[in-house]
Formats: structure tokens, C-alpha cells, sequence
């Protein structure tokens, strides 16, 4: 649910214009793939703030501190290393095609 509008919107809607370009720069480059990977890279950076959470609180942190997770990617650098921790971040192709067939089985 928190993540929808990044997915549709390739994260132009609340995110930095910097970051956005940088994001736009490597959709270009490496495919939609990336979109995930940048995703993937946020959720990350705030690891510690959400396995201490409760569900409630995941979903204050995605309403509300979130906004202020973003606000340091105004910077060039800041979202520069972010992408390139989206870079990488390596997705185990074997394992995800496990999960497809297990859901396709259900």
C-alpha cells in the first residue's frame, strides 16, 4: 500500500528532483528493474526504524517520517549513494522464480 505510488509514479511524486533524474537516468539505462531495486534500497536505510515498530507503527512511519527520510536525498550526494545502493542490491532470480511457482501452484 505505502509503495504503490512509488511503483506507478517512478517515485516522481514526492521525491526529490535530483533523485528523480537520477532514477529517470537509470530507468533509461537499466530497464524498469530499477524502480524495485530503489525501493528496495530506501526500505533499507530505515531497517532499524521498522523491525523496531509495531504494524501501526510501520504505518505512521510510511504516512509520516517518511517524508523526512526523503527530505535527505535533496541533496546531489545523498541520492547519488542512495542509488547506487539500489544498484547494488542483488535480487536472487532463483528464488523468486521458487515463489512464482509456488504461487502459480496455489
Amino acid at each position: 500500500m505505502y509503495a504503490s505510488q512509488w511503483f506507478l509514479t517512478p517515485f516522481t511524486a514526492k521525491f526529490p528532483l535530483c533523485m528523480v533524474f537520477h532514477i529517470t537516468g537509470l530507468q533509461l539505462c537499466e530497464g524498469l528493474n530499477i524502480i524495485p531495486h530503489v525501493a528496495l534500497a530506501l526500505l533499507k536505510t530505515s531497517k532499524e526504524d521498522l523491525l523496531q515498530a509495531y504494524f501501526e507503527g510501520t504505518l505512521k512511519f510510511f504516512r509520516i517520517q517518511l517524508s523526512k527520510v526523503i527530505q535527505r536525498y535533496k541533496a546531489e550526494e545523498n541520492a547519488k549513494w542512495l542509488l547506487e545502493q539500489a544498484c547494488n542490491i542483488k535480487v536472487p532470480t532463483k528464488k523468486l522464480k521458487k515463489y512464482e511457482k509456488e504461487y502459480q501452484t496455489m
